[in-house]
């Protein structure tokens, strides 16, 4: 698989799996970190690949992307039904 690069990524891949109702990240999208869709139709990201992207996209320092990943985007997630599922990967690519 490419790496996905933009929300809109995402959604073309999601499309064409023919899943509906998934919500996805948006602002950010966290497009690189999106790595599937769980059996119940929920995104699922990467946190390492999260904090990757926001230091990437955003010139965000390590400390600064898991900062903002814990108090904008966990905290929001009980506010969504249906949100994405964050993963911490134990094993290493």
């Amino acid at each position: 698989m490419n790496e996905l690069k933009t929300e809109n990524d995402v959604k073309e891949l999601i499309a064409d799996y023919e899943y509906e109702d998934v919500i996805i990240f948006s602002n950010p999208d966290y497009a690189s970190a999106f790595i599937g869709v769980s059996e119940d139709n929920r995104a699922v990201y990467d946190y390492d690949k999260m904090v990757e992207f926001l230091v990437d996209n955003d010139g965000m320092t390590d400390i600064e992307a898991v900062e903002f990943i814990e108090f904008n985007t966990i905290r929001a997630l009980p506010y969504y039904e249906n949100a994405p599922i964050i993963i911490h990967s134990l094993i290493s690519e």
